[in-house]
């Protein structure tokens, strides 16, 4: 099940903020949510077919907020991460496409926070899931639970 992680700083999550820069994590998210769902790559089946990159309908989503969250020491300097943990389990979702999806979504990032104040960096990671390296779901777990003899 893909997810979406806002990292914010903290400070900026707060009505003050908002009123003083215009800047609204919500709907930040909310506008990622749709860029990812809007992303396409090559169908597994037919490569010269686009299929979805994600399925929405399965996308958990959340704004993370950043405590005492400085760039470099400079409190003047605050910085945005975006997480798309994404996997790399389904047929023809490679490395250059989820390449290719974070320099959409940093993209998306770049022109929505364009006069906000103070970001000295905006980072975008497309995470693989491989669930043969340590990537577990209560799902998968309840799964083998329930099909294990007791």
């Amino acid at each position: 099940m893909p997810h979406l992680r806002l990292e914010v700083p903290e400070e900026w999550l707060r009505e003050e903020y908002k009123q003083a820069t215009g800047f609204d994590a919500r709907k930040l998210l909310d506008h990622l949510v749709e860029v990812v769902a809007a992303l396409r790559m090559p169908s597994a089946a037919n490569p010269s077919e686009m299929a979805p990159f994600i399925n929405k309908s399965n996308l958990k989503h959340a704004i993370v907020p950043l405590h005492y969250a400085h760039m470099a020491g400079d409190a003047s300097k605050r910085f945005l991460h975006a997480t798309l943990a994404a996997g790399n389990d389904t047929p023809g979702r490679t490395a250059a496409v989820r390449l290719n999806a974070a320099q959409v979504m940093g993209d998306a990032i770049d022109n929505f926070v364009v006069d906000v104040p103070g970001i000295g960096s905006i980072t975008v990671w497309v995470q693989d899931i491989d669930r043969d390296r340590g990537y577990s779901t209560m799902q998968e777990r309840k799964k083998k639970r329930d099909s294990s003899p007791r």
